[in-house]
């Protein structure tokens, strides 16, 4: 029986979501698990995998397009199969009468082309007749493997004629990214003087991921009544602990992992952190997931350590790397960026002493951590130099009130100050 493929949920309260690429043409034999379509949530890319193994038909959705979750957008059809007459066929694009492929359609547009001038070598026009039109010649190769690249390298290497192929990437696993394009702009030899001065470029759109955000914490700072307790703590023993695991071989932990590790443990102690408010009541969290602030191209991504206090420090540097590496290249999973139940925002590492960050909905809580500088403090009646942090914790006071989150914050603090007392 033919089985319908949806726009699936993305996440909660998205309404729907952008179809960036097609992975299986129309027509082509795909098996169930293997990757389909690539789609664009607020967040993130995702490759969605086919729901059931069969022929792909009936396809109703085109790159670029913005569609409702739940909308049926294609069907897989066993052999000899047909869809039911009246959901067959999809229209069409305006001005040609000929079917064209998903892709087909987007290198069209990108390229300013008329369908109905372009030969297909079959009943309809495909990727591989586009860029046989544009070289001027029958394509016979089959299409090149799509190039790991950020949502931002691939629009400035369009906008700017570079072909990503071309390109040595700079960011994990060898993706592409706007670093990279930039570099190749520049070092590109001029053919000629301009006879007239460069036009400004105008800037850039503001991206989907950055109008999101803006939403979310616009939201957040306007709804949510934030309260904020700043702590100062002695790092000493914190910054000891890094170099024992560095001198035993482990040189890719940083203080984040172990902040993330002594938080979640310090959340398990104080419940009442690691809730929402949900529905005019306080909702806990039995899981403590927390989430980790992380920088991209585009705006903020915050992908999530699940049961953070139940990992050893060095699985949780494993996970940190990962989720970093799929932040940069745009290819975390839902999974990765959902069910986080409290945050941790570090920039320290870009010598900012201390923040205040806005908090994340639906947690309850946020905490911002800034620089470890060296600072004289009284000790004994005698002035010493010691490595001091500086703390910053955001909290919703619908779920915490201001006693809860100083001793959490005193919990914390005793753990930094002595952080292998905590551990096992």
């Amino acid at each position: 029986m033919a089985i319908e493929v949806f726009m699936p949920a993305l996440g909660i309260a998205q309404d729907t979501g952008k179809l960036l690429e097609w992975l299986v043409q129309e027509g082509q034999t795909v098996q169930k698990g293997q990757p389909l379509m690539v789609i664009e949530t607020d967040k993130t890319t995702v490759e969605i995998e086919a729901p059931a193994s069969g022929i792909l038909a009936n396809v109703r959705a085109r790159a670029g397009e913005d569609i409702p979750v739940g909308q049926v957008i294609a069907h897989i059809l066993e052999a000899g199969e047909t869809v039911p007459g009246a959901q067959a066929g999809a229209p069409p694009p305006a001005g040609t009468a000929k079917a064209v492929s998903p892709v087909a359609a987007r290198l069209a547009a990108e390229k300013g082309l008329d369908l109905s001038q372009v030969p297909s070598r079959g009943e309809r026009v495909t990727k591989e007749d586009i860029l046989a039109y544009l070289a001027g010649q029958v394509q016979t190769s089959s299409p090149a493997p799509r190039v790991l690249a950020s949502p931002k390298a691939r629009r400035l290497a369009q906008e700017r004629g570079i072909a990503l192929e071309s390109l040595q990437g700079s960011g994990p696993q060898g993706a592409v990214l706007a670093a990279d394009v930039l570099r190749a702009v520049e070092s590109r030899p001029s053919l000629e003087a301009p006879a007239t001065p460069p036009i400004a470029e105008p800037p850039a759109k503001v991206s989907r991921m950055w109008k999101t955000m803006a939403k979310r914490m616009s939201e957040s700072w306007r709804t949510v009544p934030h309260f904020f307790l700043e702590s100062e703590v002695d790092a000493t023993a914190l910054v000891s602990w890094r170099e024992q695991l560095r001198q035993r071989g482990h040189r890719e932990v940083t203080l984040t992992d172990l902040l993330i590790k002594l938080t979640a443990l310090a959340l398990r102690q104080h419940p009442r952190l690691n809730a929402s408010w949900i529905d005019e009541d306080i909702l806990f969290h039995e899981a403590i997931n927390l989430g980790l602030a992380v920088m991209v191209e585009d705006g903020l991504l915050v992908p999530v350590i699940h049961h953070a206090d139940r990992l050893g420090v060095l699985e949780i540097t494993e996970r940190r790397q990962k989720l970093i590496a799929g932040a940069q290249t745009n290819r975390l999973t839902l999974e990765e960026l959902s069910g986080g139940t409290f945050t941790l925002s570090n920039l320290g590492m870009f010598g900012v002493s201390a923040f205040s960050a806005i908090i994340n909905p639906p947690e309850a809580g946020i905490l911002a951590v800034g620089a470890i500088e060296e600072k004289v403090v009284a000790q004994n009646g005698q002035m010493v130099i010691q490595p001091r942090l500086r703390m910053t914790l955001s909290l919703d006071h619908r779920v915490v009130d201001g006693a809860r989150g100083a001793q959490f914050l005193q919990t914390l603090q005793g753990l930094i100050e002595q952080p292998l007392r905590s551990l096992d």
